[in-house]
């Protein structure tokens, strides 16, 4: 288990930079939702809470400095995302698909956490 942690280090490296490009993509979404349909739409307020929970994250994660409040973190993300999604996708199927290389990144951080979570109580 420990080896397959240490393969995926790479991801702390990462991380900044994908949370300013995913930041990037959500902000463009917000613009394309409020030039369509204003702030009167509740995907625009969704989207805005989304944008917002991303960036608390890492000040109750190093507040908290625990693994598991990472995770929760990142699960509780990732389902706003995935509700995000749904309603994009009433909204307008294209948009929706930005959406996609956050997911990825949420699992994969998760995956990652949780990792660390069982290293952690196996030691």
């Amino acid at each position: 288990m420990k080896q397959i942690l240490d393969y995926l280090t790479w991801i702390d490296f990462i991380a900044a930079g994908v949370w300013v490009l995913l930041t990037i993509i959500m902000v463009w979404l917000l613009f394309r939702i409020y030039k369509k349909t204003g702030m009167a739409n509740g995907h625009f307020y969704l989207g805005i809470f989304l944008l917002v929970i991303v960036w608390l994250y890492p000040l109750y994660t190093y507040f908290f400095n625990q693994l598991e409040v990472g995770a929760a973190g990142n699960i509780f993300t990732l389902l706003v995302t995935l509700k995000y999604r749904s309603g994009l996708k009433g909204l307008n199927r294209n948009l929706s698909k930005y959406l996609i290389p956050q997911i990825v990144w949420l699992v994969a951080a998760t995956l990652y956490v949780g990792l660390q979570i069982l290293v952690k109580y196996q030691s």
